[in-house]
């Protein structure tokens, strides 16, 4: 049972820049490396809406930490990449 819930709104600068992400970050949210989090992830134009359902706050925590970093870094990859 998940007892600790967020949910979170990363607005990125184009459509084409949300939906890489989208892409990139799903399959980590359709399985789960461990049992004490889940994750959905949800496309909204260039909008990304990010719930995380944890059976406690330091799961909770973790689990938002590490998607905000693989979000952060792909965004940060993209941009590196179009720059070139």
């Amino acid at each position: 049972m998940y007892r600790a819930y967020a949910k979170v709104r990363i607005n990125l600068k184009s459509k084409r820049e949300a939906e890489m992400v989208y892409r990139a970050i799903r399959p980590e949210t359709l399985s789960s490396p461990t049992q004490r989090s889940r994750a959905e992830i949800i496309l909204d134009e260039n909008t990304l809406i990010l719930m995380i359902e944890a059976s406690d706050t330091t799961a909770l925590r973790a689990a938002i930490n590490s998607y905000l970093r693989w979000i952060m870094l792909i965004d940060e990859t993209y941009k590196m990449l179009k720059s070139l």
